[in-house]
């Protein structure tokens, strides 16, 4: 048996070759083979052995032949010297040597051979040119990929493109996305940013004679809204705009003429002239108003509306600044209860000379007014309103109001 040779096809994954496991067939059987061979061998071996010793000496009497038979000036011009036990790749046959150097691709034969390696050396590291590798595919040479020495020695493609500053800067802000008046985080991207720096721009006034956003002004340019206001005259009206500053001084008043006027003590006030109380028609007037130290009442207090509980006690601050001489109860009426409708007011009295304890009693000072509600379970015993029948009232369809006067 010999030995088989895997079959590993023409090129890298051609699928022309043996499968795997072929392959590890024929490793398996050629493993048998050696086996068998090197048992063969070893027995060969053994014999050899004892022929070396004779073997030694004849080879020895055979170089001493050979040494003397060529000069030494021929050595190393046409015989083959080893080099550290190789023959050097410059005397090797060219059909051996499997790399091939050329100075361009230019230079490369009209048609190359499988295995080999082509290299054109160009411009050696040369960023723009440099040294590269290609392979014969049976019809051309075909460009080997290598790492490069630097990212500037990486072809650019067509999808993947080099970073450029000028690309950045002239590149399309594609899918920018809705406008946010939003403040930027750090977790937004570019478009996001852009998009939130557009909205709060959109959001602002302009500061140009017409604003762009004009509708946020009335239609008006901005120089229309610092404009000062113009005073009207005998026969033109004025224009609204900033109020002038007041001058320091006196107190003054705005008048229609878009000027303060200082007011001072003895001046005269329109066309009335001398004392106020000197003018017969204004005299008149007042005259027909009554002194506040006539009146009876001059303040009043309306308390809001009280929820009735039979026996409960409530109080409220009245502000009248001294205790009231006259209050009133009354029921605001907030569901039909008794005959009554929803949103009817009727008065009620203090405590009813009755058995079962109705009515409201109140008691008032300089500040409040104290009030306890009777213990009967109505609270208020009240006359129907169409039959004029005394009923107890439901304190859930009611509500108190008390008002105080002093």
């Amino acid at each position: 048996m010999t030995i088989r040779q895997i079959d590993v096809g023409q090129e890298p994954n051609d699928e022309t070759g043996d499968t795997l496991r072929d392959g590890g067939i024929i490793i398996n059987e050629n493993f048998a083979e050696l086996d068998q061979r090197t048992a063969t061998a070893q027995a060969a071996a053994e014999q050899g052995v004892s022929d070396a010793a004779a073997a030694r000496d004849s080879a020895a009497e055979a170089k001493a032949i050979a040494d003397a038979a060529i000069p030494a000036s021929s050595l190393g011009e046409s015989v083959p010297q080893l080099v550290n036990g190789t023959v050097p790749a410059s005397q090797l046959p060219s059909f051996v040597d499997d790399v091939l150097e050329f100075q361009t691709l230019a230079d490369f034969p009209a048609t190359g051979e499988r295995g080999k390696i082509y290299i054109a050396i160009n411009d050696g590291d040369s960023p723009a040119n440099p040294t590269r590798q290609y392979r014969w595919s049976g019809s051309a040479f075909v460009l080997i990929p290598a790492s490069p020495g630097s990212t500037d020695q990486v072809p650019e493609g067509s999808t993947n493109v080099y970073f450029t500053q000028a690309r950045v800067r002239s590149t399309a802000l594609s899918g920018l996305g809705t406008l946010l008046n939003a403040a930027i985080s750090a977790t937004d991207t570019v478009l996001q940013a852009f998009a939130k720096l557009q909205g709060q721009l959109n959001a602002k006034l302009g500061k140009t004679e017409t604003a762009a956003d004009s509708e946020k002004l009335g239609g008006q340019p901005a120089s229309y809204y610092v404009a000062p206001m113009t005073g009207a005259s005998a026969s033109a009206e004025g224009a609204k705009g900033l109020v002038p500053a007041p001058p320091a001084g006196a107190v003054r008043v705005l008048s229609s003429l878009g000027t303060w006027i200082s007011q001072t003590v003895g001046a005269t006030w329109g066309q009335i002239s001398g004392a106020i109380g000197d003018q017969a028609d204004l005299q008149a007037k007042f005259n027909e108003k009554a002194y506040l130290s006539d009146l009876m009442f001059t303040r009043s207090f309306v308390s809001g509306e009280q929820v009735i509980t039979a026996g409960g006690a409530f109080e409220l601050t009245h502000g009248l600044g001294k205790a009231p001489t006259l209050w009133q109860r009354t029921l605001v009426c907030k569901s039909p209860d008794a005959e009554y409708s929803a949103g009817d007011v009727i008065d009620v009295f203090g405590a009813i000379d009755y058995a079962y304890n109705y009515g409201l009693v109140v008691c008032v000072n300089q500040t409040t007014i104290q009030c306890r509600y009777g213990n009967a379970a109505g609270a208020f015993f009240v006359l129907r309103k169409t039959s004029g029948t005394t009923v107890a009232i439901n304190p859930a369809s009611w509500r108190l109001v008390l008002r105080a006067w002093a």
